[in-house]
């Protein structure tokens, strides 16, 4: 991390990080990583601690809540455990925000999402074992649809799904 550089991925205008970098055609991709209950949150944290992203940066990720629930709980692009919990990883989490709220309430509805379609909850997107024509690796979140900002993320299985009384 200490080579790490975001320059070329921040946007001023819209205080955003870039989805990412077209190498070939030396841009900045158009879409922006702009939601808090997201993986992205992670970079843009350390890109703030590291002085290379404003502070502001953080107030421009999105806080839009997902419907549903009985607590509140910030909306991801999938609805995946990925988006919500793998920050943690590497970040602090503090208790009684909404944050760490929304933390809790997705695996509250990937848990209650399992349980009502008999699957497993919580798959990590390395679970999908697809390759495109050219060997390419392909990419499918595992996410609960009402969590997810993305419209039509769910979860599909080829085995057999788990006992009702799992977990």
């Amino acid at each position: 991390m200490s080579e790490m550089d975001l320059d070329f991925l921040y946007d001023p205008e819209h205080k955003l990080l870039a989805i990412g970098y077209n190498v070939d055609a030396h841009q900045k991709d158009v879409g922006f990583y702009d939601l808090l209950a997201s993986e992205a949150r992670l970079c843009s944290f350390l890109g703030i601690a590291r002085g290379q992203v404003p502070l502001e940066h953080w107030f421009y990720l999105g806080r839009q809540l997902a419907p549903g629930g009985r607590a509140a709980v910030l909306i991801s692009w999938s609805g995946s455990m990925f988006e919500y919990l793998m920050p943690l990883l590497f970040m602090p989490n503090y208790d009684a925000t909404l944050l760490e709220q929304s933390c809790r309430e997705a695996v509250t509805r990937q848990v209650r999402y399992g349980l009502r379609q008999g699957v497993p909850w919580g798959t990590s997107e390395s679970c999908y074992s697809q390759l495109d024509s050219q060997k390419a690796y392909q990419y499918r979140a595992f996410g609960v649809p009402g969590l997810g900002l993305k419209q039509g993320c769910k979860m599909i299985w080829s085995w057999r799904p788990m006992p009702r009384s799992w977990p």
